[in-house]
């Protein structure tokens, strides 16, 4: 999607996950068959909530799954400001940002090529949440 696989995210490995796993509450989405459809991960950090890894399945997207798991954590925090940070070629996450509610406020160029941008969301600033049928349940992880 982005023509790299230097972003942070694919560089980690199963032992770094496993060790940052506690630092974060994640809560994943499931079908009806108990299978794992997508995924999100928040923390709080001061004032602020950290937002990341948000997933879906390739056979689950566009039908407002993101949008769904990130309404979990605006419904769990609805008066703190949440952050986020997604590569700038990822303009389809950019733009599912936006829709939420979050605005850029920061570009960081790394050595390998990449740039990513940093978006906030205040409180609860726009952004309408998705309801979604009852075939899919979230749950803690």
């Amino acid at each position: 999607m982005i023509g790299s696989r230097d972003v942070p995210a694919l560089l980690e490995t199963r032992e770094d996950s496993e060790k940052d796993f506690i630092h974060w509450i994640t809560l994943k989405l499931v079908n009806e068959f108990n299978e794992i459809i997508g995924a999100i991960r928040y923390r709080q950090n001061g004032n602020v909530i950290e937002v990341g890894r948000l997933m879906v399945h390739p056979d689950y997207r566009r039908q407002g799954l993101a949008q769904y798991l990130m309404s979990a954590v605006d419904q769990a925090y609805p008066n703190k400001t949440k952050e986020l940070y997604t590569c700038t070629k990822s303009w389809i996450n950019i733009r599912l940002y936006e829709k939420m509610g979050y605005k850029p406020f920061r570009e960081v160029s790394e050595s390998s090529g990449l740039s990513f941008v940093y978006m906030r969301k205040i409180s609860n600033s726009g952004g309408e949440g998705r309801q979604h049928s009852s075939i899919y349940a979230l749950q803690a992880w």
